[in-house]
Order: structure tokens, then C-alpha cells, then sequence
């Protein structure tokens, strides 16, 4: 009984403890516009972080992640100076 009360009790423990954190640049390779999404959350808000990064690329569907555009979107992104870093 000592035990499952303790392991009861350590996963508990790790669920409070838990943090998230995620972020995506998101470029229009159009304009070169760019809008960073990110949240983070710890103990029972960890698993929202990612859902509410995720609302926030949804809310731009022109735009796609740096590391998705086309070799052609980043060329010629980059000769009009508008690649983000």
C-alpha cells in the first residue's frame, strides 16, 4: 500500500512539474513578412502549449515555417533582404 501511495504521489508530482515550451517562425514567402508563434506552459497547462502554437499557425495560412520554404521562396527572399533569422 506504501508503495502505490508513493508512486501515486511522484506521478502527481511529475504532472505539476511537467513544462512545455514550442515555437515556430513563420514566413509569407510572398511579402516576406514574419511572425514568430510561441507558448510555453508548465504543470497542467504543459500539453496547451503546443495546441495554442498550433491555433496561431492556423491563423496565418499564407505563411509557411522558415525551414519549409522552397529553394526558390528562400532565394529569392534572401535577394530581397526579407529572410528572417
Amino acid at each position: 500500500m506504501r508503495n502505490i501511495t508513493a508512486g501515486l504521489l511522484f506521478s502527481g508530482a511529475m504532472v505539476i512539474a511537467a513544462c512545455a515550451s514550442d515555437s515556430v517562425l513563420l514566413v509569407n514567402p510572398r511579402t516576406g513578412a514574419s511572425v514568430k508563434c510561441a507558448a510555453s506552459g508548465s504543470g497542467l497547462m504543459a500539453p496547451a502549449a503546443t495546441g495554442m502554437v498550433d491555433d496561431c499557425i492556423r491563423r496565418y495560412p499564407d505563411y509557411v515555417p522558415v525551414d519549409r520554404l522552397t529553394p526558390a521562396e528562400r532565394a529569392d527572399l534572401e535577394r530581397r533582404g526579407a529572410l528572417p533569422y
